[in-house]
């Protein structure tokens, strides 16, 4: 029943009505006491009978109380009058965005101006765990004074049937709810899901839709139709609609309106960024938002702030933005609806991006390593960037339906958090290559990186060109990857299935040889597997020679498994001249330098990796190692609790950190630090260096039941390191056994046997006639 004028609600005095909806009256009201109009919504009498009724009423009374944003509105007052429930808020004068839009679609810019103004209003919401569910054209006010408003927070979820070209509807069945406008509805409100954050991107997303258009993005003959169009159907293409717009804001909003709501926009935040990013490259001579209501005043102020803002923007501009970025991370493309063993693909298009951009000079681009720490986690990338010593930061998705490929990315600049760039690809899976090029390309040119015409032919090398052998790599890749028996034989498969079906793709062969490395000494006996690892790399270089990775493969082998040292040193100087910032190239030749005793070079080098991939763990990991053999034990011991605290599953870090406890004359805790390697993160290495420290520590037989259970292990076929059984039987005094061990070592070329002239732990054999011939045999006298 409407309320006549002059009725009284507390010290709200009606005025006129406003208008109507389903889940409220709306008054033009005047507050007696602060002498002020007000805008006064009542909760019709029938509703307020309704217990589900009344709670939501009162539910958007406390999340518009919660909520402090120039683009929301302000709620002054709830009371209860009689049998009248009412909220207080301020009066708008002006109009709604359906009301605008009324005459025509607006032009591009204002649509994403007034965009990234209502997501900055949603991310309010958002961060204090409000969700709107409604988000569509009535619901956003135009004021006369050139704000913007979000309406109506929560009343959306209860409605009437649809009328008047409002399809507002709550659609009920034995199974969950359906609620909301059906024409700005997401997917999962159509099911009857929760619906999240994302849920109101999409809904803003059929916002700009149809301020750019001046039509619906999904609209059929009847609800029903509507709705299964926004589960089944793409919204006609913004270009289709003859109106002017930009492509970089209609593959914005086709983000936006993905189905699947790990596709859109990762926050409302970001939305209003890459919004931002576009409505203000020109903001001289863009109009202020218009209004039913004429503007009386502020000419002269808005003609000066326009001014300011346009000397502003050209300040920044200059001085900020003009700057060539010089670093990037990769993060981890996430596989959206993949299975068991389905993340091949986001990881190997990771991967396969991060390998085009480290042939790029002049660019830091951190390594699989560091980056896959953040696999599977949430992630803000201006904080990512800040922990990475970063500038930008690229984060993606994909999906594969069939023989579809869906991939969306997105590079964010870590000095405002403004998106760069993105792109949404839907393409066939044999055009896999050609949108990871790209990728690569739209990547360069946004972070205004000057490259030379050689530059960028090595940039825009494929490898191969056939989808089908990219595939197979990628799947190797990531196979071999798990440091399992089974992933490494599944991933070596693949890497053999690619290079059967392109002979000449070097790319497959640089990863047969690291599947290779992988396995030696940790899964394998290495001179069953180093000899083919080697012999891959030189098959990767023979293809392309200017492929860092291979380089660095070919120079492991020489160094580890050939110790032909000054081919080794060669091959670390051609992957450093060609990737200057390649971590583990820097890892690896400090290595090789300690055990060679250029200490003083060695150990920048190891520091430089870390330097150049600071949450490498591996990077931290083998200089520690290097320290280790220095004697530098302090210095280990602080850089490998760093790496703990990075990955606490991390196997090689227990193992270290054992051998370091053990030289400090720290046998308890050289003693937890191992047993606790072993429950978390098993390797043999480990429990042979855990014997060595319980013999040290007086409790032999702890340390023979150790030795039992991997000789007995032996037995059985399976393959046993042999380096670290002579840390146990020198702790035990059989010396013979040590060296035999180490002999054994010798004989399968573990890459351990690099550390064997520096290792503290092997002092006492120095004088033995048999590790003097090992120390000769691997050409370590110099």
């Amino acid at each position: 029943m409407a309320l006549a004028s002059g009725t009284k609600l507390g010290p709200y005095e009606i005025q006129s009505a406003l208008g109507a909806g389903g889940m409220g009256e709306v008054y033009r009201a005047h507050d007696t006491r602060l002498n002020r109009d007000v805008a006064v919504k009542v909760l019709p009498e029938h509703l307020a009978k309704d217990s589900e009724a009344l709670a939501l009423f009162e539910r958007e009374a406390k999340a518009v109380a919660a909520l402090a944003h120039p683009n929301l509105l302000v709620l002054y007052d709830v009371g209860f009058s009689g049998n009248i429930h009412y909220a207080v808020t301020e009066l708008l004068e002006g109009e709604t965005l359906r009301a605008k839009l009324s005459h025509g679609a607006l032009p591009w810019r204002k649509a994403a101006e007034l965009g990234s103004t209502i997501a900055e209003g949603l991310a309010t919401a958002h961060s204090k765990g409000i969700v709107h569910r409604d988000v569509k054209p009535e619901n956003i006010f135009l004021t006369a004074d050139g704000r913007l408003k979000i309406l109506d927070f929560g009343l959306a979820q209860i409605a009437t049937p649809p009328s008047s070209g409002d399809e507002t509807a709550t659609l009920t069945s034995s199974g969950p709810s359906v609620m909301g406008t059906i024409g700005y509805m997401s997917p999962e409100q159509v099911r009857g899901e929760k619906a999240e954050a994302a849920s109101d991107i999409f809904s803003l997303g059929c916002v700009l839709y149809e301020m750019v258009t001046g039509r619906r993005a999904f609209m059929g003959k009847s609800a029903t139709d509507t709705m299964a169009a926004i589960l089944r159907d793409e919204a006609p293409a913004v270009a289709d609609s003859g109106k002017p717009s930009s492509p970089d804001l209609d593959r914005l909003i086709e983000r936006c309106l993905a189905k699947n709501p790990a596709q859109r926009f990762h926050s409302a935040r970001d939305l209003a960024f890459a919004l931002r990013s576009l409505s203000s490259s020109q903001t001289v001579g863009q109009k202020p938002v218009a209004s039913s209501a004429p503007i009386k005043y502020g000419w002269l102020a808005a003609i000066t702030l326009l001014t300011l803002a346009a000397l502003g923007t050209t300040f920044y501009y200059f001085h900020n933005q003009t700057k060539a970025i010089d670093s990037l991370a990769v993060l981890p493309f996430v596989d959206v609806g993949g299975g068991q063993d389905a993340d091949w693909l986001g990881d190997g298009i990771t991967e396969s991006l991060i390998d085009s951009l480290f042939q790029v000079p002049g660019i830091k681009v951190m390594s699989r390593n560091t980056v896959f720490r953040y696999k599977g986690k949430e992630t803000d990338a201006r904080e990512v960037a800040r922990q990475l010593g970063v500038r930008a930061v690229l984060t993606g998705r994909v999906v594969q339906r069939g023989n579809q490929l869906s991939v969306s990315a997105e590079l964010v600049d870590a000095r405002d958090g403004s998106v760069l760039w993105g792109e949404k690809y839907d393409r066939p899976m044999s055009d896999i290559l050609a949108v990871q090029q790209d990728i690569t390309a739209r990547i360069w040119e946004n972070l205004r990186l000057k490259l030379s015409g050689e530059d960028r032919a090595r940039m825009g090398k494929r490898g191969t060109e056939n989808p089908e052998a990219y595939q197979l790599y990628l799947k190797g890749k990531y196979f071999s990857g798990k440091f399992t028996k089974a992933g490494y034989d599944k991933g070596l498969e693949y890497l053999r299935q690619a290079i059967a079906i392109d002979p000449n793709y070097a790319r497959a062969y640089e990863g047969m040889s690291y599947a290779y490395q992988i396995a030696a000494d940790s899964l394998l006996p290495p001179r069953d597997v180093c000899p083919k690892s080697k012999e891959a790399a030189q098959r990767a270089i023979a293809l392309d020679d200017s492929f860092s990775e291979g380089h660095t493969d070919l120079a492991g082998m020489y160094f580890w498994y050939d110790y032909d040292f000054p081919a080794a040193r060669s091959e670390f100087a051609r992957a450093i001249q060609l990737n200057p910032n390649s971590s583990p190239a820097h890892e690896y030749l400090g290595w090789f330098l300690v055990s060679l005793g250029e200490d003083t070079r060695g150990v920048a080098e190891g520091y430089k990796g870390v330097e150049l991939d600071p949450l490498s763990v591996e990077a931290g990991a083998v200089l520690a190692i290097d320290l280790y053999l220095l004697r530098r034990y302090d210095e280990a011991s602080d850089l490998l609790n760093k790496v703990l605290d990075q990955d606490p599953t991390y196997p090689l870090t227990y193992w270290a950190l054992g051998m370091v406890d053990l030289e400090r004359g720290q046998m308890q805790e050289a003693i937890a630090v191992l047993e606790k390697g072993r429950e978390v993160a098993p390797l043999d290495w480990t429990s042979e260096v855990l014997a060595a420290a319980y013999a040290r520590s007086g409790d032999r037989e702890k340390a023979q039941n150790i030795l039992d259970e991997l000789d007995q292990r032996a037995k059985q076929g399976g393959y046993v390191p042999a380096y670290y059984l002579s840390y146990a039987y020198l702790a035990l005094g059989d010396r013979n056994r040590a060296l035999s061990a180490l002999e054994t070592d010798y004989e399968h070329r573990s890459p351990n046997m690099t550390y064997i002239k520096l290792d503290p732990f092997l002092e006492p054999l120095h004088n033995e006639s048999r590790y003097k011939a090992l120390v000769q045999k691997m050409k370590l006298n110099s």
